[in-house]
């Protein structure tokens, strides 16, 4: 009985000491951002509108582009998307519904202006759901809100955080309420003296790393091998004993 006792204890600071990892947050603004219509273009600049423009008639889909660099040696467990606010409104319904997509395009050639690609267009609003947001919108400048992001963002945010040669992550935007053609329905829009945000989002991230042992730690570690072995050892011996 108590061999089994010093064999469950050793096992029990064994694993305890290999299962355990340390909490880390992680704040990281967009470095890039911009929009593309369903023409395939984009104006460069920093605005972020997302919706259908009752003038034009364009559909604006937007993006947002963060650096994971540093995150290489870590794994990001929860992660949540905010919008500063005073970036822009122009609705006339009360709230619009912001979908978030990832992106698999190249990021160059996004954050590079290519012109005319209606294929960035296309992905920017129909990858892999990163979540939702109803945001109010009907008074004046659009308020700060956050979007908690999906099991699909957190491992696309973990790819692009282990990536060797490209750690950049990108958010697309699509607003999801746009009630039919020319309809009035925008997001982050600015007009006259209202300019848009030079950084518009923020990224909060949880994530976990290995604990890296300390000598008491190690001391108890090598105390738990040796209890295993020494238990294994002695079933040998008694094993031979009874034959």
């Amino acid at each position: 009985m108590r061999r089994n006792v010093s064999a469950a204890l050793g096992c029990a600071i064994l694993f305890s000491v290999i299962g355990a990892q340390a909490s880390n947050a992680a704040t990281i603004q967009n470095f890039d951002q911009g929009w593309y219509t369903n023409s395939g273009f984009t104006a460069g600049n920093n605005n972020i509108n997302v919706g259908s423009s009752n003038l034009s008639g364009a559909i604006y889909h937007n993006w947002l582009a963060f650096n994971l660099t540093g995150l290489a040696s870590q794994n990001v467990t929860s992660a949540t998307l905010t919008f500063y606010g005073g970036n822009g409104g122009n609705t006339s319904a009360t709230s619009e519904t912001l979908g978030l997509f990832g992106y698999t395009g190249s990021i160059n050639d996004l954050i590079g202006n290519s012109q005319f690609n209606v294929g960035i267009y296309n992905d920017l609003g129909d990858g892999n759901s990163y979540g939702t947001a109803i945001v109010p919108a009907s008074n004046g400048l659009i308020q700060q809100f956050s979007v908690t992001l999906s099991q699909a963002a957190i491992a696309d945010l973990n790819a692009a955080a282990h990536n060797p040669t490209d750690t950049r992550f990108v958010v697309g935007g699509s607003l999801l309420s746009i009630s039919g053609p020319f309809a009035n329905e925008q997001l982050f829009a600015t007009f006259g003296a209202q300019r848009p945000l030079d950084i518009a989002a923020v990224l909060n991230l949880e994530t976990s790393v290995a604990a890296v042992p300390e000598p008491s730690t190690w001391a108890m570690m090598i105390l738990g091998f040796a209890g295993v072995g020494f238990m294994a050892y002695r079933r040998r011996q008694d094993a031979a004993l009874a034959a």
